[in-house]
């Protein structure tokens, strides 16, 4: 499941995008050996997930950028919060405002349930080897 929300102010004349992400998900099945027990190891995974969703969606805002389309509707956001504003950046919006917008991103990621009841058969393989 996820929830992302969008806003939108101009400091100066330049716009400026707050992306927010809430990310949750379930654990189906491990392939790898990790104790999903250890509320620890469910932190770690939790923080791995945010960090490869942030990383995702900078790569994808980049990529729009990159090509000058506006395709992810940050200048409806700009548009509805300061219409005002926008009038004065319509016209040069994926040109000139689009490509060096700022964006902040910021996820939080949680796992809600873990589909398995206990350690992977991994792990307790891997420690009989020790």
């Amino acid at each position: 499941r996820q929830k992302t929300s969008v806003s939108a102010q101009v400091k100066n004349g330049h716009p400026h995008i707050s992306v927010h992400t809430r990310v949750e998900g379930d654990l189906g099945e491990m392939e790898v050996p990790v104790d999903i027990t250890n509320p620890k190891v469910i932190t770690k995974i939790e923080q791995s997930l945010g960090k490869e969703t942030k990383k995702e969606l900078k790569k994808a805002i980049e990529r729009a950028q990159k090509n000058k389309t506006d395709i992810l509707g940050f200048g409806e956001v700009v548009h509805r919060t300061r219409p005002n504003q926008f009038k004065k950046l319509k016209t040069e919006w994926n040109d000139v405002y689009f490509p060096k917008l700022d964006v902040d991103i910021k996820v939080e990621a949680y796992i809600r349930r873990a589909g398995l009841r206990n350690k992977s058969f991994l792990s307790g393989i891997k420690e009989n080897q020790k």
